[in-house]
């Protein structure tokens, strides 16, 4: 039986591995924040020059939010300094400018004086002059930018940002949403093209996937082994949120365990327990691979999909598909095979689990929910639908050498 000490010992390592691991909200302090040096100095830079603003763009889960988030802290001029140097409003599909603008300006704390009785007369010229007596300085960030669907707001807001740049107003705006590409966002208004950075946010890289779990368990004293690190990396697919996701499950069973350290075993043995928490994802797992045929061949084929070679953008095309299928199925199929299943996932019947693009014989494919892709190799891996020695070929990493041969042995005696 645990004293009342050692309980409140393992309450305060549970309380600080979910202090680091964060997978239900984006990241709100530096020390927690990992990598993205590049954009992290392109949006810097953008806000401290003169007329000039950003858009941070990319896809869902890459990490945006938590960016925009500690950009105060990357603004910050002294050690001593804690001022908030930057506010976020997010943006909604019922939004208008002036919707946008009334939240802002609470945010900002603007005293009633210093903003007009009505908003429905509010217009890009007044919102410069009211913005440009803001003191000191702010960047206004405006998040989920992409939800916006009032083409009038849309309009206003890049008149909004030319207006300001042309006025050298101190006050900055960054637009975060997801996006391919700044088009996506701002539209045609190429008259503000001038006046913006253009920051995309692709996925991690594994070096910076590395550095999140490995900073995250130091911060609560848990060793992990290389071979582990590895799994986690090559799992979360680039996305953060599935690298706390992974790095949180796995780190809770370590302590349920009181251990100190963890093993490649243990990300192993934590994957149920991960495909379980992701709620929203495993519902429209399960309505993307439902069948009442005996032999249901859809798990298999969105597995095949997720672990299908990409472009830089996501896209994969039915010919990327055939290898990893005819692994996980143990022997050869071609397009033919699964071409009605690729043809059923972009269908409402099945959630449109996949965007296709393009003309016949030459399609694209790319998952509308890029935190799927993630999920449907979890899930395909606890289903048991991927054979031992494919996840074996897919997770080594040569880096890592007797690491993998030893964790793979004591995989082995678990299995």
């Amino acid at each position: 039986m645990p004293t009342p000490e050692e309980i409140d010992a393992k309450i305060a390592r549970r309380a600080a591995l979910n202090r680091e691991f964060t997978p239900s909200t984006p990241v709100n302090r530096r020390a927690a924040f990992s990598g993205r040096i590049d954009q992290i100095m392109q949006i810097t830079a953008a806000v401290t020059q003169p007329g000039r603003h950003a858009i941070l763009y990319g896809e869902r889960g890459v990490g945006k939010t938590s960016l925009a988030n500690i950009l105060s802290e990357l603004l910050v001029p002294t050690e001593t300094d804690f001022r908030d140097y930057a506010v976020r409003v997010n943006c909604t599909v019922d939004d208008t400018f002036d919707t946008i603008w009334r939240r802002a300006f609470d945010e900002l704390g603007l005293p009633s004086s210093e903003v007009p009785e009505r908003f429905d007369k509010l217009n890009p010229d007044q919102l410069r002059r009211i913005l440009a007596r803001v003191k000191p300085p702010m960047v206004i960030v405006l998040d989920e930018y992409d939800r916006v669907e009032d083409d009038d707001a849309l309009s206003l807001i890049a008149d909004t940002i030319k207006s300001l740049s042309d006025h050298a107003v101190e006050t900055k705006l960054v637009i975060v949403g997801v996006a391919d590409s700044i088009e996506s966002l701002v539209g045609e208004h190429e008259s503000i093209w001038r006046a913006i950075e253009e920051v995309p946010m692709p996925r991690m890289t594994a070096d910076e996937l590395r550095e999140l779990v490995n900073k995250g368990f130091e911060a609560v004293s848990i060793e992990i082994e290389s071979a582990a690190v590895e799994r986690i990396v090559k799992l979360s697919e680039g996305l953060p949120s599935y690298a706390h996701l992974l790095s949180l499950k796995v780190g809770e069973l370590v302590l349920a365990d009181d251990r100190d350290k963890i093993l490649l075993a243990d990300v192993v043995s934590s994957t149920d327990a991960v495909v379980n928490s992701a709620v929203s994802n495993r519902m429209d797992y399960h309505k993307a691979i439902r069948s009442s045929r005996p032999e249901n061949l859809y798990p298999h084929v969105l597995a095949a999909c997720a672990l299908a070679k990409k472009d830089g953008l996501g896209y994969f095309t039915a010919k990327s598909v055939v290898e990893p299928m005819s692994r996980i199925m143990g022997k050869k199929y071609d397009i033919p095979a699964f071409s009605r299943h690729l043809s059923s996932f972009i269908s409402d019947d099945r959630g449109c689990v996949l965007l296709r693009h393009g003309e016949t014989k030459r399609y694209t494919y790319r998952f509308k929910d890029p935190m799927m892709q993630p999920f449907a190799i979890l899930a395909a891996i606890a289903g048991g639908l991927i054979p031992q020695d494919y996840q074996e070929e897919l997770f080594t990493d040569q880096r890592i050498g007797s690491d993998w041969d030893q964790a793979a042995k004591r995989l082995g005696n678990n299995s």
